[in-house]
């Protein structure tokens, strides 16, 4: 069994809290029923062949353009409290760091283990975990790659994302290893050959890291 080399970490869910937390603030500033925002986003990447955030994650519409169609579906029978073209300011208010799971990685980084941020994510929140890190006085300088689907066109669980994280180090599948909060990820992940620990906390996820990544003399 080849070593775990390389540990590809998740952002959203892992080193923040629960998306649903999250969620829930953008749903109260709206004022508009989980159920129904929901069903409005589903509603604008259907239109695209797509489901859920994906025409945020892949980059194809901007949060301005995405915000206004998802207010358009709403409506009439919803009208949104807050400009759903700002999501990003109410998604990522007050969410602090993981601090515990971050230090961690930096300690298997200073064991040698490569670290990669491999993310769906969207262009106009990227300032918001920038702040997020640096009120922590991190930095995601410490990761050794960083593979964003708004940047390269295509989000997880689409293997070939992690194909192209496996390019970033020119790392065979079976010395990666994925932290991530999303199980089709994880599943997606473990079929291409990786290691996937599904985080459910960080007390967990800390102790499946020990068990899987080596500790090196």
């Amino acid at each position: 069994m080849d070593e775990i080399t390389v540990v590809w970490c998740d952002f959203g869910g892992v080193l923040t809290p629960p998306i649903d937390e999250a969620f829930a603030r953008v749903v109260a500033a709206a004022a508009v029923p989980a159920r129904e925002l929901r069903s409005a986003s589903e509603t604008v990447a259907a239109d695209m062949g797509l489901t859920g955030v994906a025409p945020l994650e892949l980059g194809l519409l901007s949060q301005a353009e995405w915000g206004r169609r998802v207010t358009a579906a709403l409506a009439p029978r919803w009208r949104p409290r807050v400009d759903l073209g700002r999501f990003g300011d109410h998604f990522y208010a007050d969410r602090e760091l993981n601090l515990a799971l971050f230090d961690h990685l930096v300690g298997l980084r200073a064991r040698g283990i490569r670290l990669g941020l491999l993310t769906n994510s969207v262009r106009e929140w990227e300032p918001h975990r920038a702040a997020m890190l640096a009120a922590a006085g991190r930095s995601a300088d410490v990761f050794d790659a960083v593979v964003r689907s708004h940047e390269v066109g295509v989000a997880k669980p689409d293997e070939a994302m992690f194909s192209l994280a496996e390019a970033e180090f020119d790392t065979p599948p079976e010395q990666c290893l994925l932290i991530d909060d999303a199980a089709a990820n994880c599943a997606a992940s473990r079929r291409r050959g990786w290691t996937a620990v599904a985080h459910l906390d960080t007390e967990r996820t800390i102790a499946a890291l020990a068990r899987c990544v080596p500790r090196r003399q």
